[in-house]
């Protein structure tokens, strides 16, 4: 999967045709069912067509990589919006699915350069060093801002409203149904630490594969399962397998990602 994000005329030409056939007598495509926003059970939305606008929280304390922290917002050209919440329950990360018209679609992306993105360089006051930060990612390129808490936004109205819109358009959401989820890890000390939650699946040091951000194993059928039910009660990004404890991000796959490559990728 290619890691450039490219919103052209062709997108906002996909946009216009998607509204337009649900005029038609064709079916809805299941990424657009039921007519609720939310995916049916056991369906995972499509998100085809290709990724048009992504929003990611980082710099302060971030999991593993950067780049293995799920992004806030994904919004595809097939109206597609997955989102993970501010704040999760427990160890698993608990994304959530809405589906835009292809009106809604174009708005966001209006919003977006209304608030000026894309942007070279930081947009409004430069982030203070390490401090928490958010970045957009719109027509393949990237750019970053403070985060939301620390924004001045009687100087930065555009921007504000688009995270507003953005939070708006994600409330009628169902569940984000994977089939896959990444786990991506670095050892952090040997033997068990307290409050680390229990690996189901043995070794660790030579499990998956290594990549620039750590090491990362992906989760399907039986194995997502036990990890999932390990997860749930899981208190920090802390896990051992018995041997040594590393720190530990889990990553469902969005739509179009399919290796451990797309997960790690930086912007």
């Amino acid at each position: 999967m290619s890691n450039s994000l490219r919103l052209s005329g062709a997108v906002l030409a996909a946009a216009f045709l998607l509204g337009t056939a649900a005029c038609g007598t064709s079916s809805p495509s299941p990424a657009a069912s039921p007519a609720t926003g939310t995916s049916a059970p056991g369906e995972k939305p499509s998100g085809s067509g290709g990724l048009v606008l992504q929003v990611r929280d980082g710099g302060g304390l971030v999991p593993v990589s950067p780049a293995a922290n799920i992004p806030r917002f994904s919004l595809y050209e097939d109206g597609t919006l997955v989102t993970s919440p501010a704040t999760k329950r427990s160890g698993l990360p608990g994304l959530r699915v809405a589906h835009l018209s292809a009106a809604e679609v174009r708005t966001v992306v209006g919003a977006a350069h209304d608030a000026g993105l894309p942007h070279s360089g930081p947009l409004g006051p430069a982030p203070p060093a390490d401090g928490p930060v958010r970045s957009y990612t719109l027509d393949g390129k990237l750019t970053t801002t403070v985060a939301p808490a620390l924004r001045d936004c009687t100087r930065q109205r555009e921007l504000c409203a688009l995270d507003k819109r953005l939070d708006s358009l994600a409330e009628p959401s169902g569940t984000y149904r994977y089939s896959v989820m990444a786990a991506v890890f670095n050892e952090s000390g040997k033997g068990r630490s307290p409050g680390a939650a229990t690996w189901p699946l043995g070794r660790l040091s030579t499990a998956g594969e290594p990549t620039s951000a750590g090491r990362c194993l992906l989760l399907r059928g039986t194995d997502l399962k036990r990890v999932r039910e390990a997860a749930r009660t899981a208190t920090s990004s802390a896990w051992t397998d018995g041997t040594a404890t590393y720190r530990m991000a889990l990553r469902p796959l969005l739509p179009g990602e399919d290796s451990c490559a797309d997960v790690v990728a930086t912007d």
